[in-house]
């Protein structure tokens, strides 16, 4: 399917991936165990405001992420529902749970595993992860899919102040990669993967295998691949285009 590892000829380069939505296909079962929670408590989301839950969504993930934060994401998720204001204290309560096991639980996207197994033995390539994810959940997650062992650096949101689109941890990535940010392309399905490289300065690259596919498209990625499956013979492309 691919070429081999040692065909790769580009410069050195640094690929910096998500994980949510990306690595793992955890977007449309967070987005329906999401919903189907919401009906417990007689909530229904119909299909324009799942639209804009997705619109505002990168606004209110802004943020150094924690705990609390996570459950103030469910409760803004109420307010942009228009939730009256018990209901909003109630998701957050009845929500959080689920929806952490059901990220924990998602499985890899198709052929993504045998992809990064590929990009790991090219000899110019180095493998980074930029997650919002807490570093006990990304590891874990890393580890019960076998790839680990295969990322030079982990940036998770215990590691920054301020998590995407904000650049720092495209950039802390960078630097623990010990390539300049021009040299690295992020790999991720949200608008937020999108503006957090171009502010850094890094290639944007986007996946059609998350939930907000029109919205990714729209923020201008200077690359569009279907999923990271496709990276191996994409390689060749973000290559040129970094020496842009």
């Amino acid at each position: 399917m691919w070429q081999t590892a040692n065909e790769y000829r580009g410069r050195e380069l640094g690929v910096l991936l998500d994980l949510d939505g990306t690595i793992v296909d955890s977007m449309v079962p967070l987005k329906e165990a999401f919903i189907s929670i919401s009906s417990m408590i007689g909530i229904r989301i119909d299909e324009e405001q799942q639209r804009g839950i997705g619109k505002d969504l990168r606004f209110v993930m802004e943020g150094r992420s924690t705990r609390f934060s996570e459950l103030k994401l469910i409760w803004r998720i109420g307010r942009i529902l228009k939730l009256p204001w018990w209901k909003r204290v109630l998701l957050p309560l009845i929500a959080y749970h689920g929806l952490k096991q059901t990220a924990r639980r998602a499985p890899p996207v198709k052929g993504v595993t045998e992809a990064i197994a590929y990009l790991k033995k090219a000899p110019k390539v180095k493998l980074g992860l930029v997650t919002s994810r807490s570093r006990k959940d990304a590891v874990r997650k890393l580890r019960s899919l076998g790839l680990l062992d295969y990322f030079d650096a982990i940036v998770t949101r215990d590691d920054a102040r301020s998590l995407k689109p904000s650049p720092e941890q495209v950039r802390l990535a960078s630097k623990m990669l010990r390539l300049p940010v021009k040299a690295c392309a992020l790999v991720g399905d949200m608008p937020t993967d999108v503006h957090a490289a171009k502010e850094a300065g890094a290639l944007a690259v986007a996946v059609g295998t998350g939930i907000f596919h029109e919205d990714v498209r729209s923020s201008r990625p200077d690359l569009i691949i279907a999923s990271v499956a496709d990276l191996p013979k994409s390689l060749g492309e973000i290559s040129a285009r970094l020496k842009r």
